[in-house]
């Protein structure tokens, strides 16, 4: 991976470097970066730098117009969020920052906290990444995610959303793509996103690639950020279908040969589970049919940027809609 460029530190001295995607989400991005005050940040060695991946509209006009202090980037087609992510991430590894902060747009957190994330990095060597803890509102009552690992018993993500749970034994540290601080040392040692999963799942990847290299990561209880968390039902079709999609590849990728006995079949039952759900809250034919080609895509092996009109056979569609908790338990 090339590294080089810039003196160590990033620019002005430098240490920390905010890494923001905004994709036709130019209100978002507005609010993230008010809460961050760049302006702020800079005196504190925290360098903030948006890349507008591939908007329909030019937002990175007003992105600059709004934020002088931000270094904006304009790309010409969406990278997707692995994709996007990775050109900051080279960004920062070529100037020479010690981390960099990877932060959804429609998340917010303050300068504080970062430096509270940047706090438990220095404390801790052994440290390859830490994280916030999520909240849903800017009054921080509602705690959403305190700690999160994978399950490889249930294939599942776990999110507990109050401190005290003990993570399993069986189980691996999840840091959630959301607002990570991840150390660029660890970066330059076990690579970045992996764009085959454009989106969703890649940070679950990084994970276990973090883990297999004897790398430890965690949650600060003491850094908090605000993050409108969307469970499954209420995913866009796009969305959908790369969630669908890539936890095939995942888990097919990642599983432990002590839990591998029956994955596909496992695999199958707990995406007809995770259908069902989706037509009990009453998503429509476009999402269901989102979600059911995903999961043929990833059943056959297919990532990278989704195509344009994914499509499955219709015996296939029809048998994900015969029952799909009947047979979704019945293969679990």
């Amino acid at each position: 991976m090339p590294v080089g460029g810039a003196a160590p530190g990033g620019p002005a001295g430098a240490r920390i470097l905010v890494s923001i995607l905004n994709w036709n989400g130019l209100a978002d991005t507005l609010a993230c970066l008010a809460c961050l005050d760049p302006v702020a940040c800079r005196g504190q060695g925290v360098a903030c730098v948006v890349l507008d991946n591939g908007s329909t509209q030019d937002e990175a006009s007003a992105l600059r117009a709004a934020h002088p202090a931000v270094e904006v980037l304009r790309g010409e087609t969406n990278l997707g969020f692995a994709g996007g992510q990775n050109q900051l991430l080279r960004l920062g590894l070529e100037r020479g920052f010690d981390s960099v902060l990877v932060l959804n747009n429609d998340a917010q957190i303050g300068l504080a906290d970062i430096l509270r994330l940047q706090a438990c990095l220095d404390d801790d060597p052994g440290l390859a990444g830490v994280a916030p803890c999520m909240y849903s509102d800017a009054a921080f009552s509602h705690s959403v995610v305190f700690d999160a690992w994978i399950d490889w018993r249930d294939l599942s993500s776990v999110r507990p959303a109050q401190p005290g749970r003990t993570m399993p034994a069986n189980a691996l540290p999840l840091l959630l793509g959301t607002a990570p601080l991840l150390r660029c040392e660890a970066l330059r040692r076990v690579g970045l996103f992996d764009e085959r999963y454009f989106a969703y799942f890649e940070d679950n990847d990084l994970s276990a690639r973090l883990a297999a290299a004897g790398l430890r990561v965690r949650y600060c209880e003491d850094a908090r950020f605000v993050h409108r968390h969307r469970l499954l039902p209420a995913l866009s079709a796009g969305a959908l279908y790369l969630f669908a999609r890539n936890a095939w590849m995942f888990w097919r990728e990642h599983t432990p040969a002590a839990w591998r006995r029956g994955l596909r079949r496992r695999l199958l039952g707990r995406e007809l589970l995770q259908l069902a759900e989706l037509m009990s809250h009453g998503a429509g034919p476009e999402r269901v049919q989102a979600f059911v080609d995903g999961c043929w895509d990833g059943w056959r092996g297919r990532s990278g940027a989704p195509p344009a009109r994914p499509r499955s056979p219709a015996w296939w569609r029809g048998l994900a809609r015969l029952a799909p908790y009947r047979l979704g338990k019945w293969l679990s």
